[in-house]
């Protein structure tokens, strides 16, 4: 069974509910773990849910662009949560706020600039605190055609991250993110673990449940990235 990897967007200085990638559409979260809507208490409570001490952080003002706001997380890091921070991460330098606060920085496809920042963050950083997004749309991958060539797919992407380094990878279908339809990439999934069976992968969007859990456990899938699920009762640790 692939690990839970609870995951918390954050916009305006509170959690938000995300939905399909469509961030013009975010309000605020309404959650059955808690009231709050504070990102500490959220991400307490997610993390409690889950039974788990690893988060996944998107800030979607950084994501916007505008500046990270990243001190709350130095409070979970510092008491051992593992946090992976994406932030829109577009070149190297993009990544020190969240060097500042201890926490993993994930690489997204959909802002990245180039290939080469990607292996300038490797060998700047632990090769295991670097994560690679193939972020798609209706399976499609996200990014430019400078970091990542003409319309590339998720194993061309991942191909060209191991050659940069990288051993962490997730798959992330943003149009099912909060829609609760199924994560639609455990086929994709199962493509990827077998073609490239010593990597880290993770999978998000669209989960629902256990059986979502298990399928993409099944197909190979390390940790499984969930919010929706959690906030609305239907995964328990």
């Amino acid at each position: 069974m692939p690990r839970l990897i609870p995951v918390i967007d954050v916009m305006s200085g509170q959690a938000v509910r995300a939905l399909g990638g469509r961030r013009e559409m975010y309000a605020p979260v309404r959650s059955q773990l808690t009231d709050s809507t504070e990102p500490l208490l959220v991400a307490r409570a997610l993390l409690a849910a889950a039974d788990v001490d690893e988060l996944y952080l998107a800030d979607i003002d950084a994501l916007q662009g505008h500046r990270p706001r990243l001190g709350w997380v130095k409070e979970l890091t510092d008491r051992g949560t593992r946090v992976m921070v994406d932030s829109g991460v577009k070149t190297a330098a993009d990544a020190i706020a969240i060097a500042a606060v201890g926490a993993s920085v994930v690489v997204g496809t959909e802002t990245l600039t180039s290939y080469e920042e990607l292996q300038t963050l490797v060998r700047a950083w632990e090769p295991d605190r670097v994560i690679l997004s193939v972020d798609l749309r209706n399976g499609r991958v996200l990014g430019s055609e400078a970091a990542w060539g003409i319309d590339p797919d998720a194993a061309a992407v991942i191909e060209k991250g191991i050659a940069a380094g990288v051993t962490r990878f997730i798959v992330l279908e943003l149009a099912r993110v909060g829609t609760g339809v199924g994560p639609g990439t455990v086929e994709l999934c199962r493509d990827l673990h077998h073609r490239f069976p010593h990597i880290e992968l993770l999978a998000g969007g669209g989960v629902r449940n256990w059986l979502d859990v298990n399928a993409l456990g099944e197909a190979g899938v390390d940790g499984v990235l969930v919010a929706s699920a959690l906030h609305d009762g239907e995964l328990k640790a």
